[in-house]
């Protein structure tokens, strides 16, 4: 009497060897599935390992018990005459036959439950932003840092880079194979290329928050400005007024630019976007004006399709959750906060300087800033430094740590690598349209007027400020020679 468990073919290397990876996968699954789930935080390696890394192994595992089954089953109709029989009888009634789908029902209910949870969590998983920013933490270092202290913080990466649906879902995880192979290469290019080429329109993403159509008027700002060659820096505060949508139903406004007014394209000359020689603008009524710079090479024909684009939210709102803020900038704002002293002496142009030098490695960058700037205040500053070490030493901490949160030299990331175009301080941002230079075949200029997009309302020194709601002449801070009146500012401010 047979007394096997299960029929005959089961019994072979093949499945043996199936079923032990099989049972080994969904062990060490049960395991790291329990911590998971009890640990209450997110570990990015441990979810790559549960849902991408070891589910192929467990299906492999039990494609092999099957294989070998049926390996076995076929070697045993050709060799044995009672078993020679095409047709597949399955008898309940025979305890062989009743066991072996037991087993098989049990197991596929098993496999059916861990797919579909498995399924969700992986899906779950690959939409997270872990996933996007720390499993590939050395490419995404620089973006995952300035993400996390971005506006958008608690906006996932996927619903900016992906939205909803299906198609844009499969196109991401296309694309993101073939980064993971450049990844695994060591292909990938330094710093990540930007603008990126086949992002999805904003309409279909930026818009499922920020309605455009909402309008709301003016938006008051206040910048500060510390001098970088003053031994005692000097101060200045600008506050102005910005336009950013007509009041009520009028065309105008920073916003006027978006397709719920006008509708905007534009060709571009280099890869940034930084340089654009053709405009195209079409009103509320149905009338176009086609506006081109002098040396534009579509003044006598229009450009090629495949090269216009229509304008949208990224086109101004280009760095709108990894953001690299330039040397100045980060250090105006560290010495407004109170993190840096602004008495120090010559601060801000010392930490500026070093801040810009290009280093090979973050640890050698953080090294030669905390060296660099001891150094000099240990020589050339040499009495105030003698009485203000301690005070010194935080200033100079706060200056490493500014580099650790906006300077990655490992990737190339830096703010000189991505143009920032809101506002035109250090990129031509605005001025790439806003130059008085492109013009229409009847003689329109497309403006330079500052109070187009704002109107400044109070600026000075703390003691000496002038304030006027009706709006001030903008005057340059600390030495002003009207030379910004025939350039424009990134011409001179490279954020240096």
């Amino acid at each position: 009497m047979d007394k096997k468990f299960l029929p005959e073919y089961f019994y072979n290397r093949i499945t043996y060897f199936g079923a032990a990876l099989a049972a080994l996968v969904l062990l060490i699954e049960g395991i790291l599935f329990g911590m998971d789930l009890f640990s209450g935080n997110a570990n990015v390696y441990l979810s790559l390992f549960i849902y991408i890394i070891l589910p192929p192994f467990l299906a492999a595992g039990v494609l092999l018990v099957a294989v070998g089954a049926l390996r076995r089953r076929r070697r045993i109709r050709l060799n044995l005459p009672e078993h020679r029989e095409d047709r597949l009888v399955i008898d309940l009634s025979i305890p062989r036959h009743r066991n072996t789908a037991f087993v098989i029902f049990v197991v596929s209910v098993i496999l059916l439950v861990l797919t579909a949870v498995g399924a969700y969590k992986a899906f779950h998983y690959t939409e997270s932003v872990n996933f996007c920013g720390l499993l590939c933490h050395k490419v995404m270092k620089p973006e995952y840092t300035t993400y996390s202290g971005s506006s958008h913080a608690r906006v996932k990466c996927v619903e900016c880079h992906i939205g909803g649906g299906a198609g844009w879902y499969v196109r991401s995880k296309v694309s993101g194979l073939r980064q993971v192979i450049k990844t695994v290469q060591g292909t990938y290019p330094r710093p990540v290329p930007v603008p990126i080429h086949d992002l999805r329109p904003a309409k279909e993403t930026c818009e499922e928050c920020h309605w455009p159509g909402k309008l709301f008027g003016d938006v008051e700002q206040e910048r500060v400005y510390f001098s970088g060659e003053d031994t005692t820096p000097s101060r200045w505060t600008v506050r102005m007024l910005m336009h950013v949508s007509g009041r009520g139903q009028e065309n105008n406004g920073i916003h006027a630019h978006m397709y719920v007014n006008n509708k905007v394209s534009y060709v571009a000359d280099d890869e940034k976007r930084q340089k654009i020689s053709w405009v195209k603008a079409v009103d509320k009524k149905g009338v176009e004006t086609i506006y081109t710079v002098k040396d534009s090479p579509y003044n006598k024909s229009l450009p090629p399709q495949d090269k216009v684009r229509p304008m949208d939210c990224m086109d101004c709102h280009s760095r709108p959750a990894h953001k690299f803020e330039s040397p100045v900038r980060l250090i105006n704002r560290a010495m407004l906060d109170g993190r840096i002293n602004a008495g120090i002496p010559l601060i801000k142009a010392k930490a500026v300087d070093a801040l810009a030098k290009k280093y090979v490695s973050e640890k050698a960058a953080v090294d030669a800033i905390r060296a660099g700037l001891l150094k000099y205040y240990a020589e050339k500053q040499a009495v105030y430094y003698a009485g203000h070490q301690q005070e010194l030493r935080a200033a100079i901490e706060q200056v490493v740590l500014i580099y650790r949160h906006d300077f990655f030299p490992e990737m190339k990331a830096r703010w000189d690598e991505y143009p920032d175009n809101i506002g035109h301080w250090i990129s031509p941002g605005c001025f790439r349209c806003h130059d008085g230079e492109h013009r229409s075949s009847d003689g329109r200029v497309i403006s330079r007027n500052c109070d187009t997009c704002h109107t400044i309302i109070a600026h000075g020194a703390p003691d000496n400020m002038q304030k006027n709601i009706d709006g001030l002449p903008f005057q340059h801070p600390f030495v002003d020679d009207d030379s910004w009146k025939t350039t424009n500012c990134s011409d001179c401010h490279s954020g240096t």
